[in-house]
């Protein structure tokens, strides 16, 4: 197939090597194959399987010494799980988000990897800042894995635009149906309760439409080590 990619030789063990060989894909062929199968369907009896995590937040602001989280969600990779939490209206109006700060590492700890839209320019050095600042331990670098969808398609393809919803328009992918509005962000983060119910739906809409980016990208990158 002219979309498969190479299986990364150098990068994985014998007994790995043995189990692509030995395991078949959707199409009836083995994972070393058609590896861009294996990491697009990525079947949790692998050796070399990943617990991923697509990774989105949302905060009154984009610096962390002036702002505050209002919600976080977590789509497990490939399933209509969604694990989130929101500030609440009290929470909010005292800008104190340490407690959904912590609950948002907790969740993120149990995973190997986590996929972003710009996390590594917002959503991770962000939630690392705040969690520093709480004197809330934040995972250490390996931990866990990043991969940041913004860098690949911005390096992979030719849009006009590189933000999530541009790409998901032209994949035809449904996304931010909840428009936001300055207004908006301004009364979740002085806690009004609609305002933030408004908030969380648009969150929890980015990574829904993150993870179908992340499938339909899958094939034309390679799954790095990069670290949070």
């Amino acid at each position: 197939m002219s979309e498969a990619i190479r299986v990364p030789v150098r990068k994985i063990t014998k007994a790995e090597m043995v189990w692509l060989g030995e395991h078949f894909c959707r199409h009836g062929h083995t994972f070393l194959e058609h590896y861009s199968c294996f990491l697009s369907e990525a079947p949790d009896t692998s050796p070399l399987h990943e617990n991923i995590g697509i990774f989105d937040i949302e905060t009154t602001g984009l610096k962390a010494p002036w702002s505050h989280m209002l919600s976080w969600c977590v789509k497990e990779h490939g399933k209509d799980i969604i694990h989130s939490d929101t500030i609440t209206t009290r929470e909010a109006r005292d800008k104190n988000d340490k407690r959904i700060i912590k609950s948002a590492i907790k969740e993120i700890a149990k995973y190997d990897r986590l996929v972003t839209w710009y996390g590594t320019r917002f959503d991770l050095p962000w939630t690392r800042s705040r969690a520093i600042w709480h004197d809330i331990e934040f995972p250490a670098y390996r931990d866990l894995y990043h991969t940041d969808l913004y860098f690949v398609a911005r390096s992979k393809l030719a849009m006009h635009s590189n933000r999530l919803q541009a790409v998901c328009q032209f994949f035809g992918i449904e996304a931010k149906t909840h428009p936001m509005t300055p207004d908006l962000w301004g009364r979740a983060g002085s806690g009004q309760q609609e305002a933030l119910d408004e908030i969380f739906e648009h969150n929890k809409e980015d990574v829904i439409s993150t993870d179908e980016c992340f499938l339909k990208l899958v094939r034309h990158m390679m799954i790095t080590k990069r670290s949070i």
